[in-house]
């Protein structure tokens, strides 16, 4: 005899596999640690790509300018201010991918520990018949 409640919590639990369970057991196949560093080094590729885009852009905007004025221009100083400008944006950037990174890690673990308790729950509603 089928159990309404049954249904209902697998129902729910193979919804919950079908979308997120995969990507949540491919996220909790690390530690919290490993699996914000791996994200981190993934930001800082992204962000110095970025990074390197628009500074092409902001270069290539005034080229002919730039042209003119880099010899009247210490161009050790310009280095230094473009090297204090990207460490500042990927600084700013790393701070907020591992608030970002960690909220997602605690967020996929306490719904993985949902899931569980609702196989527990499950489980004891086959064993009570």
């Amino acid at each position: 005899m089928l159990n309404k409640e049954r249904v209902i919590l697998m129902s729910k639990m193979a919804s919950y596999e079908e979308k997120e369970g995969r990507k949540n057991h491919l996220v909790l196949g690390y530690f919290r640690g490993d699996y914000v560093w791996f994200q981190l080094l993934k930001s800082v590729i992204y962000g110095t790509v970025a990074f390197g885009i628009i500074f092409a852009m902001y270069i290539f905007y005034d080229f002919e300018i730039f042209m003119m004025d880099i010899y009247k221009m210490d161009l050790l100083e310009f280095g230094k201010s473009v090297l204090e400008k990207y460490l500042f944006s990927i600084g700013i950037y790393c701070i907020i991918s591992y608030a970002v990174y960690s909220y997602r890690y605690a967020k996929v673990k306490s719904s993985v520990r949902l899931y569980q308790s609702n196989l527990r729950k499950l489980s004891s509603m086959y064993e009570k018949t």
